[in-house]
């Protein structure tokens, strides 16, 4: 009966735990990026009455009788499985289409976990979260031009992607030139590649006869020239040195990217221009706002960390998770790259809280707690039933 009484009470506690536990996700069933817990039980020790024996000649085997003591928590485990978006209408909330973290620092410089991407400057221009917390990422280093025509990717290098944003491309065969020519409208913003027929061969794209075009002589036309362009840092990739195809005309427009330091970890983004307008952020966690004379200003890029384990993350409250041990060696990335997701602006990852299971848990909670309970009840009525046989 002892026996009894014990495993009743670690049962109304393991119960407890549990139940304390449903009531918290419930609680947070509307908190963004919110990851719901569950428990897991395990039984405990065990009174071994008899052991177990081999055969031998003369009488057979037998097994062991043993006589547990209730029950205890196994273990309490947070599922980091992800929810959905919830459009907020803000541009600078967002959400993490796939694996990651945003990177969270205070101002002593400890690093915190989240996926609430609640994100707005401050006054001294700090990208902080709802806490007051600095959002880390990369500053903003340079910017470079690529255009896709025909096959090949035109790099236009960092300098020359500035200058020539936007700029239409053009490659073409003509059979009243005399030589392959490169001519540049700064008005129309065109670059026209004309090949003689029978080059490069025959009127085939080659990487090495548009490569060499390229970062040659461009002959320049219109006002408002780039003074600074470097034919020579052009260079050109993926187009086939063996064609096979005729290339009539091609064309592609230069589109403009940035480029970010990414060789240091993720430090707080600041914005030094200034007061923006129509502040976003992309996809690839680019930050953008436009200043007072129309100028779109790029200030940084938003970082991921990828969690190997991210059940080993321990929860800090405040939407935060803190890597302590057996994480496995935590990475930082931009979105939508390593193995991390992209981000999805306007809005924010809801609680992935299935109320529908959690109250079915809670009735079960419920029932294992009064089961529980019954067991001491029965066991106190045996024990009163023995001290009564005196009489």
């Amino acid at each position: 009966m002892p026996r009894a009484l014990f495993s009743g009470v670690a049962g109304l506690k393991t119960h407890q735990t549990k139940m304390d536990v449903i009531g918290n996700n419930i609680a947070n069933v509307n908190t963004y990026g919110f990851k719901s817990s569950r428990v897991t039980f395990k039984d405990v020790y065990y009174e071994t009455l008899s052991g177990s024996s081999n055969a031998n000649g003369a009488m057979g085997g037998g097994n062991a009788t043993q006589v547990g003591y209730g029950s205890a928590i196994g273990s309490v485990d947070v599922l980091n499985t992800r929810s959905g978006f919830a459009a907020t209408g803000l541009g600078t909330d967002c959400y993490i289409d796939g694996e990651g973290y945003f990177v969270i620092k205070d101002g002593a410089g400890n690093e915190r976990l989240t996926q609430v991407g609640q994100m707005s400057f401050d006054g001294s221009g700090n990208l902080v979260d709802g806490q007051k917390n600095f959002v880390c990422g990369y500053p903003y280093k340079d910017m470079s031009g690529k255009a896709a025509v025909g096959g090949a990717t035109i790099n236009l290098d960092n300098s020359n992607g500035t200058l020539l944003d936007g700029y239409k491309v053009e490659v073409k065969y003509d059979s009243t030139v005399t030589d392959t020519k490169v001519e540049a409208d700064s008005d129309k913003k065109t670059i026209t590649v004309t090949f003689k027929p029978g080059a490069a061969p025959a009127d085939k794209l080659t990487k090495a006869g548009l490569q060499t075009a390229l970062a040659g002589t461009w002959t320049w036309t219109g006002t408002n020239q780039p003074s600074t362009f470097v034919s020579s840092k052009v260079t050109v990739e993926g187009a086939a040195d063996d064609p096979t195809g005729v290339v009539n005309a091609a064309t592609g427009t230069v589109i403009q990217g940035a480029n970010f330091d990414t060789t240091k970890n993720p430090d707080k983004i600041v914005n030094t221009y200034g007061e923006l307008k129509d502040l976003t952020i992309g996809s690839d966690g680019t930050i953008t706002g436009q200043d007072a004379s129309g100028t779109i200003r790029i200030i940084g890029q938003v970082a991921i960390a990828n969690v190997p384990n991210p059940q080993a993350l321990t929860l800090e409250g405040n939407s935060y998770f803190k890597a302590v041990n057996n994480t496995g060696t935590i990475t930082y990335s931009a979105p939508g790259s390593k193995n991390v997701g992209q981000l999805k602006s306007g809005g924010l990852e809801t609680s992935n809280v299935d109320l529908a299971t959690e109250m079915s848990d809670m009735i079960m909670t419920q029932r294992g707690f009064q089961a529980n309970s019954k067991i001491i009840t029965v066991s106190d009525e045996m024990l009163d039933e023995l001290c009564n046989l005196k009489r």
